[in-house]
């Protein structure tokens, strides 16, 4: 299990020619989806684990675009040995080329100031998927979902005002991602923070490598204090 811990959601990983054949022996559907993923060595997207996943088996998920705009997913496990490469969800500088040209002052103006306030923005989902593949992912309802990681109390606060900001410029979306890999949606952090109630009472949803359950908020506070 101790290979496992590397993994977080978001993160991206590349196929050996062992794990695709395992692949296809399993997976019926989406097949012509598959061979072109594998054919253009594009990678898959690792996903919270789910119940009948083994110890040393990654879950997976391909994310496939059609020409007619049409869009599908695939979700599979691979070993921890047949992933040959693995990195974490792209920087949001590098996908400003391919997001909406409408989009893109925005995106470079958020970098910066996230750069200078020392907040290292990614970003996944449907326009990280644009960069990677050059299909088309981003149609009308499309979202731009950011994820940071604080490092403690005050970047975090740094992180949520640059995103509350920008929001109203761009239909952003996404995720804060604690010390312990735990995610919550910055949406619905901020959300809480104008909640008239005590701190220590406020849940807010967050999602693991394991499951999503509601836990109290104020504890993910106190983990960005931890030394």
């Amino acid at each position: 299990m101790d290979q496992i811990e590397q993994f977080q959601r978001h993160d991206l990983v590349w196929l050996s020619d062992q794990a695709w054949r395992e692949i296809f022996s399993r997976e019926k559907q989406n097949s012509e989806g598959l061979q072109r993923w594998q054919r253009e060595e594009w990678p898959a997207v690792v996903l919270r684990r789910d119940a009948e996943a083994g110890d040393d088996e990654v879950c997976i998920g391909f994310y496939f675009s059609q020409a007619d705009g049409r869009q599908s997913r695939l979700f599979a496990r691979t070993r921890v040995e047949n992933i040959i490469e693995h990195q974490s969800s792209l920087a949001l500088s590098t996908v400003i080329p391919v997001a909406p040209a409408d989009w893109q002052p925005a995106l470079r103006e958020l970098n910066l100031e996230a750069t200078a306030a020392g907040v290292r923005l990614r970003v996944y989902g449907a326009l990280a998927l644009q960069f990677l593949t050059g299909l088309n992912y981003l149609d009308t309802n499309a979202r731009i979902d950011v994820l940071f990681r604080p490092q403690d109390y005050e970047h975090l606060v740094a992180g949520l005002t640059l995103l509350q900001r920008y929001r109203e410029r761009m239909p952003l979306d996404g995720e804060v991602i604690f010390p312990r890999g735990q995610a919550v949606s910055w949406k619905e952090w901020l959300l809480s923070d104008s909640v008239p109630e005590p701190v220590q009472e406020q849940l807010v949803l967050v999602k693991d490598m394991y499951q999503a359950r509601l836990l109290p908020k104020h504890l993910l506070t106190e983990s960005l204090r931890e030394p």
